[in-house]
């Protein structure tokens, strides 16, 4: 049984859909808003939970083919917003999180978003993050010698550095590079750079265009700097390039450009890397359900990493160019969609998966 972990942060979003960004000492009247679960893991795991099969969760044994887990910080497990993360994920383990008793807020933030697509946030955590000692007394008794047996899969958000490197660090001393425990990060804020430290560890490494163009903007300046060879307007291939030698040799390393698509480097111990690319997704002419433009991106990097996990672990079969292309997609749609419902099943009914998706799960 293959379980997937993912270690992030869970917050009780309000978004606020207004005719314009409000000006300072004003009144603004809201068009309409919005309370629900957020948080980077909560909305990958949410979608993950629609890319696997009907019939992973086994009715007569009450268990699941593949286990999705959350590692999060709550409030008190009788708070009403406790209630309601739990009901927003219900094929997602509640074993893993970590309850501050008395507490009864979530992290929360405020999303303005006018007409333009523009989001403006503004967020309170009340909640103490997470610890490594936390993080490694969830996963000791979880991770023994029979469970070895089974694939572990842990994504880390990179919300607190220190501790994300402390807990990456841990994990390939404990158990090593065998892939029975694989790790992937998410590098996406470019103030959190000490998080190159678990990047150079894990399996897979998922990089935001603001985190590279921070590096590019950083990388090459000063006396000592290496003279930059690459196009006169860096991007996601580029930089990939330039992450090669810092990362492990077996790493997958991925870079999402918005509208720009995406890139990937497979690695091997022996050879050169493969590298692919995909422009960003475009709603087809026969699919009117979509808007030509974008209408929602909140959350669209957590569907890419949620077809990312799902392939690599539901579709081995698949290259990197499969597993970047079926990513794309998926996050594509969500951008041409409010909200992450019925996203699996869009994939699902798709031109270029269908067929995939339908013999994967016959095999």
């Amino acid at each position: 049984m293959p379980h997937i972990i993912c270690v992030g942060a869970i917050y009780m979003d309000t978004i606020l859909e207004v005719p314009e960004f409000p000006q300072e000492n004003t009144k603004l009247r809201a068009k309409s808003m919005k309370r629900r679960r957020g948080g980077n893991t909560g909305n990958t795991l949410e979608v993950l939970s629609q890319l696997l099969p009907d019939d992973n969760f086994n009715k007569d044994t009450l268990t699941y083919h593949t286990k999705l887990s959350l590692m999060s910080v709550l409030p008190d497990p009788n708070s009403p917003d406790t209630k309601a993360v739990i009901l927003s994920l219900p094929d997602v383990s509640p074993q893993l999180f970590l309850y501050r008793t008395g507490q009864q807020s979530a992290a929360s933030s405020y999303i303005v978003s006018p007409p333009n697509g523009t989001r403006t946030i503004v967020s309170y955590n009340p909640l103490d993050d997470m610890t490594f000692e936390e993080f490694k007394a969830a996963i000791v008794p979880l991770i023994t010698a029979d469970t070895m047996k089974e694939e572990v899969w842990i994504h880390f958000e990179g919300r607190i550095p220190e501790v994300v490197n402390a807990c990456v660090a841990w994990l390939r001393s404990t158990y090593g590079y065998n892939q029975k425990v694989a790790i992937s990060v998410e590098l996406e804020k470019p103030d959190r750079w000490i998080l190159e430290k678990s990047a150079r560890c894990a399996d897979v490494v998922f990089y935001s265009k603001d985190w590279a163009e921070n590096w590019f903007a950083n990388a090459y300046s000063g006396p000592a700097s290496t003279p930059y060879s690459g196009p006169a307007i860096p991007d996601a291939e580029s930089f990939l390039k330039t992450q090669i030698a810092h990362t492990q040799p077996t790493a997958f390393l991925i870079c999402t450009w918005g509208k720009g698509g995406a890139a990937a480097v497979r690695k091997f111990p022996r050879g050169r890397p493969i590298h692919d690319k995909t422009i960003g997704w475009r709603p087809h002419l026969d699919e009117p359900q979509y808007s030509v433009d974008a209408v929602d991106t909140v959350g669209a990097g957590d569907t890419f990493i949620a077809g990312i996990l799902y392939a690599c672990v539901h579709q081995r079969t698949w290259g990197a160019a499969e597993r970047l292309e079926f990513a794309n997609e998926l996050a594509g749609r969500k951008v041409h969609q409010r909200g992450f419902e019925g996203l699996g099943a869009a994939m699902r009914k798709s031109a270029v998966w269908e067929m995939k998706l339908a013999e994967s799960a016959l095999s």
